[in-house]
């Protein structure tokens, strides 16, 4: 089976792309360099950070792993700015004010994912084998989740040819900074109903686990813009069961809730 990815032309524009995945860049040095600088710190739970600096890291981390599969859609903003006759500036300041709502809902489930953190801190020092029984759960959970038509009910507003119940109708005449923040917030909510379990296992796994973090954002990447990837649904869900499976026999593969 092969993947072709076909994009309405108003998801085509090259500009926002640039720009958008010049941020993505951005945010994966900023994330690696914060891998280097942790690399004495445990892998497991908070990393021992409080919550500002969590925070912080985590949005950056969204930043990084979502915004790739995100060009689409701030393209087809791109173009209803257009149509708008707003100057080249006045366009650009909107699609950062869709951005910050954007990355704004992505912080915002740092908070639970933080206390979801501490937990698996005292887990791992305490309770060792409810660790493993957390990061079991976790990859069922999010297994899941993947395959239920509530995921797939989301995943579909994510897509660039469906998401103008989020962004708004071409013929709107005019929208103020706060519509394009409502509509950055609105769409990743839309994206954590979406992907957000895929984000869940980060917790079992180590959040800052570069090579999980690089999957997580092909296989979103892919979710998000191919218009078939429903047929992926059931795949990667069962893939996600079978790792927390397997995590059972083998707990060490749940490195951020597992230390021998």
């Amino acid at each position: 089976m092969s993947v072709v990815i076909k994009l309405p032309q108003a998801a085509s524009y090259r500009f926002p792309w640039i720009i958008t995945l010049l941020l993505a860049g951005l945010a994966w040095v900023g994330t690696y360099q914060q891998l280097f600088e942790m690399h004495f710190l445990p892998m497991y739970g908070t990393m021992g950070m409080s919550l500002g600096p969590f925070l912080l890291s985590w949005t950056i981390m969204m930043a990084a792993m979502m915004l790739p599969a995100l060009a689409p859609i701030v393209s087809i903003q791109y173009e209803r700015l257009r149509r708008q006759s707003l100057s080249p500036l006045a366009r650009s300041i909107n699609l950062l004010v869709f951005l910050f709502g954007y990355l704004f809902g992505w912080a915002c489930f740092g908070l639970p994912v933080f206390f979801l953190g501490l937990l698996s801190n005292h887990l791992v020092l305490h309770e060792p084998w409810l660790g493993v029984v957390l990061g079991i759960a976790l990859f069922v959970f999010a297994g899941i989740y993947q395959m239920t038509p509530l995921q797939r009910h989301y995943l579909a507003h994510c897509n660039p040819s469906s998401c103008s119940h989020i962004c708004g109708s071409h013929d709107v005449p005019a929208r103020s900074l706060f519509s394009d923040l409502k509509a950055g917030v609105l769409h990743s909510i839309s994206c954590l109903g979406g992907c957000g379990n895929l984000m869940i296992v980060l917790v079992a796994v180590g959040l800052m686990n570069l090579f999980w973090m690089v999957l997580i954002t092909l296989v979103i990447f892919i979710e998000k813009v191919w218009h078939d990837s429903y047929r992926l649904n059931s795949l990667i869900g069962m893939a996600l069961i079978f790792y927390g499976a397997l995590s059972y026999i083998e707990p060490s593969l749940l490195f951020g809730l597992y230390v021998r």
